[in-house]
């Protein structure tokens, strides 16, 4: 059956004991020790012999390095998986690579295990952990302020003094909400800062000398309160990363892999029958914790991690007329479009969903000393389009996004990769017909129906109109339709003597709008069918008529095993338990069960709203997709998180931007020099540029004339363009531009910069589609300045094609007007800022990206260069003057924009 190792491990035999150092931690399992030292390298550490005067820290278990050690500190054990014990994470702890403070966390631990540990096996339901005087506190695992910079920057640099001494544990208390507004108005004048810095040197903010005291004061207190700051946030980085791997959540196994389905399992040993468990073998769509293990990797220490998935797992023995086997459940969450349920919707460029899961239900038994194992396997997941919702709703209406022939790409990609993986699929779709979820729903009946493909079978339920009324017995009628598909579908069954009596063939794809509450209903219905047939072929049930309706002890547990699948999945989407639970435990629908789903519904809206963002920043991160500095944008999110790999799609859509404008605008004796896209005010009615107002706009130059287009992203045209001719322009005046002073990002002039054009108006080209004069019909997508930096941060505002333009028609001509020669005054202005990268993304770490400012200073360049004029600072053509300064931006920033930005930073912190 199987690939083990010869013997099943003991939890005792993976104990690591974790010696500290001044300059590194040994970790010593068994006869194996290596050295972790504090810059993150690794090593093996030959015939090491700890002082005996030395306690040291046990745990069970590395997830891995981040900036920290992360270690398993508690872990439940789930049960008995073919004689291989099942663990699910209950807490973990992060250690500062850094030996002062990890004594000061360790202090508050004592090295003694429970004695319920040492026959945990014995006990399928045991809670094993450390044991402590007191709660061990994740605060307590921090280091001092000064680390908060190398937590929040590279990780790379990490420094630690060999003269440092262990001083007394001091426990840190996050400052409360209440202190933290306190704090955040009365200095709210406090000077503008850089971002934290990486080195500890650098990273300490001291006082500017003065000789004024009130100066050094002021100074004192923003030292003392950026301080402060620094260490609620690195709280709370730590707070985020550690609580994500707890709450039994995340599941493992010292010695069996649990990331492959069985008949996985049994590909590979057929394609390699030495085979074992290795990293080679483990299916990476579940392995969360790859990016986190890659330095042991690295430094060939396999054996010291192993994969960590997130998911859930119930192994429950059962007896049916004098049979016993056992009964198992296991659902496999993908690490793929990872994320929280408004924060990850529909699909991405490489036909990955989101909330993907793998669900395989197993039966095991004996009969005629031969062991049996059967499994049948379902999966759910995002409809395959690129969509979204408004997390500000209880019930938003979804957006559709992207081009016909994007969306078809995606979803090409993604029914092969299934298909690849599990064969003809069953795609089963539950959402509404009509009304609000009808959008997405016959988008996605069209996308299957150009697709033509005769290994997916598309299957249309309206699950809230069949069950209206609490009529869920309808249910039923979706199986019996399909009960032909679900005999032919089959099943996966194998014994230990190396025979395989069948093979699943096809799978069942199944999704609602959120693939949790209809679709684990739904699920647990074609899985009772299958159980039937399979309990009944085993000989272990004698009554196919009634099937496991006939015995209600077991059809207790298959009801709570299925109700407790579709709770952990749904606590790990949304953050409560499942809707509609009531029915998958009892059968039926009753007004208790009604009125927990009300409360869940406002807990999931608390969530979607409030802490979502946080969390999905921290899974990115864990997962590789953004660096450490996405903490620091937190406080000045929007809706959504970053969307991994939207950076490049973006510049790939701006380059399609440009190169459409050149084909339209530029006249035929001229050439494309360069092209850009700037951010620019949007004009108001009145033709004034807008203060509050801005659009991305493509710049074009050529030898002769720059040409300003505004370009609709939706439609793929430019809507209208201003020709200037280079000889009318006067000067370019090049400084800071900043739009807001709330955060050190916003506050950047490097980050934060822009130029002016000073031209003559007279005789100027202006030209655009008559279609955007008469189709006004559509919402303005201007970008607000005070989001401006925000928007660049994390393109909230880019989650469609259509966000970048704020132009918008539903229909447009191609008869182009020219603007008479209405000029009213000589001179004109145009400004132009230059857009942010979202340096938070790993997706850019290999590119060596150039600054706003940098941007901003080589395009001036052409352009003065063209003009026949240098960029000498002593020149007057080009004048080096803000465009907007810092001072002038704080007076810009009101009381209420204020408030909502120390709003969201004191519930981060």
């Amino acid at each position: 059956m199987m690939a083990f190792s010869s013997s099943p491990t003991t939890l005792d035999e993976n104990i690591i004991k974790l010696y500290i150092h001044d300059q590194s931690f040994v970790l010593v399992k068994g006869d194996k020790s290596i050295e972790l030292f504090f810059d993150g390298t690794l090593k093996k550490k030959e015939k090491y012999k700890p002082n005996p005067d030395t306690k040291p820290y046990k745990c069970y278990g590395i997830v891995g390095l981040l900036n920290g050690f992360i270690i398993i500190s508690q872990v439940q054990k789930r049960g008995q998986l073919f004689d291989r014990s099942i663990y699910a994470i209950e807490k973990t702890t992060c250690i500062a690579l850094n030996a002062q403070a990890a004594r000061e966390a360790l202090a508050f631990q004592t090295p003694k295990l429970n004695d319920a540990e040492e026959d945990d096996d014995d006990d399928d339901n045991a809670t094993t952990t450390l044991d402590s005087p007191a709660e061990p506190s994740v605060i307590a695992a921090l280091p001092t302020p000064v680390a908060i910079d190398q937590a929040l920057s590279n990780p790379s640099v990490m420094e630690s003094s060999s003269t440092s001494l262990p001083t007394p544990p001091t426990k840190i208390t996050s400052p409360s909400l209440l202190n933290m507004f306190k704090k955040s108005f009365n200095a709210s004048d406090k000077p503008a800062s850089a971002p934290v810095s990486l080195k500890p040197s650098t990273s300490t903010i001291t006082a500017t000398p003065s000789s004024s005291s009130s100066t050094t004061t002021t100074s004192k207190n923003a030292a003392s309160d950026s301080k402060e700051d620094k260490t609620a946030l690195e709280q709370r980085l730590i707070k985020e990363v550690t609580g994500m791997f707890s709450r039994g959540m995340f599941i493992f196994a010292y010695d069996f892999d649990v990331t492959n389905c069985l008949q996985r399992h049994f590909k590979k040993r057929k394609q390699d029958p030495t085979m074992t468990f290795s990293r080679n073998t483990i299916d990476k769509r579940f392995w969360w914790n790859e990016h986190l293990s890659q330095e042991f990797y690295h430094a060939e220490l396999d054996d010291w991690v192993f994969p960590v998935m997130q998911g859930t797992v119930q192994i429950e023995p059962c007896t049916i007329e004098g049979f016993p086997f056992t009964f198992i459940l296991l659902s496999r969450r993908s690490r793929e479009r990872a994320g929280l349920r408004y924060q990850r919707r529909g699909i991405n460029d490489e036909g990955k969903v989101a909330n993907f899961v793998e669900t395989e239900q197993s039966v095991v038994f004996e009969r005629e000393g031969v062991h049996h194992m059967a499994s049948f396997v379902q999966t759910r997941g995002s409809i395959p389009l690129f969509w979204s919702q408004s997390a500000y709703a209880l019930h938003p209406d979804p957006v559709l996004h992207r081009s016909d022939e994007e969306n078809s790409e995606a979803f090409e990609k993604h029914f092969q990769e299934q298909e690849a993986l599990y064969g003809p699929q069953i795609v089963v779709n539950l959402t509404e017909l009509v009304g609000r979820e009808a959008i997405i729903g016959s988008e996605y009946r069209h996308h299957i129906e150009k697709l033509a493909d005769p290994n997916i079978k598309y299957v249309e339920f309206d699950f809230h109109k069949e069950t209206k009324g609490m009529r869920f017995e309808n249910i039923k009628k979706l199986g019996d339709s399909l009960s032909d598909d679900i005999t032919k579908m089959a099943y996966f069954w194998e014994g230990d003597d190396d025979t395989v009596f069948c093979k699943q063939t096809s799978v069942f794809r199944t999704n609602c709008m959120d693939c949790l509450d209809r679709t684990n209903v739904v699920q647990s219905s074609f899985a009772r069918q299958v159980l039937n047939l399979q309990l009944m072929r085993f000989g272990i049930s004698e009554y196919p008529d009634k099937g496991i309706k006939y015995y209600a002890q077991f059809e207790r547990i298959f009801n709570n095993v299925w109700a407790n699948n579709g709770d952990m999945i749904s606590r790990m989407y949304t953050g409560t338990s499942a809707l509609k639970g009531d029915f998958t435990r009892t059968g039926k629908r009753n007004i208790t069960g009604i009125m927990n789903d009300a409360s869940n519904s406002v807990a999931r809206m608390y969530f979607n709203t409030v802490k979502d963002f946080h969390r999905q920043a921290t899974i990115d991160y864990v997962l590789g997709y953004h660096k450490l500095d996405i903490f620091r944008r937190v406080p000045e999110s929007n809706e959504r998180s970053a969307e991994p790999g939207m950076e490049k799609w973006l510049e790939k859509i701006r380059n399609e931007a440009i190169q459409v404008s050149c084909e339209i605008v530029i006249a035929d004796d001229e050439t494309k020099l360069h092209g850009w896209t700037l951010l620019a005010p949007k004009e108001n009615k009145n033709g004034k540029p807008s203060s509050k107002r801005f659009e991305e706009k493509v710049v074009l130059l050529t030898h002769k004339a720059l040409y300003v287009c505004s370009y609709n992203y939706h439609l793929e045209k430019v809507v209208q363009f201003k020709r200037i001719e280079l000889r009318t322009i006067q000067s370019i005046q090049v400084g800071e531009y900043i739009l807001s002073s709330l955060t050190p990002e916003s506050r950047d002039p490097n980050e934060n910069y822009g130029f002016c054009l000073v031209y003559n108006s007279n005789n100027q080209i202006m030209r655009w589609n008559t279609g955007s004069i008469l189709n006004e019909n559509l919402e303005d997508l201007s970008i607000p300045a005070s989001d401006v930096s925000t928007h660049e941060s994390d393109n909230d505002s880019i989650s469609s094609t259509s966000s970048i333009s704020s132009s918008s028609s539903s229909s447009s001509s191609n008869t182009d007007i020219e603007e008479p020669n209405l000029a009213v005054t000589q001179d004109a202005s145009l400004s132009f800022k230059a857009v942010r990268y979202n340096n938070v993304s790993e997706e850019w770490l290999g590119d060596n990206l150039s600054t706003c400012k940098e941007q901003v200073q080589e395009i001036v360049k052409q352009i003065a260069t063209q003009c026949g004029h240098s960029v000498d600072s002593s020149g007057k053509f080009v004048v080096y003057k803000p465009i907007i300064s810092l001072a002038q931006a704080e007076k810009t920033d009101g009381l209420f924009k204020k408030m909502g930005y120390k709003l969201k930073h004191a519930i981060w912190i």
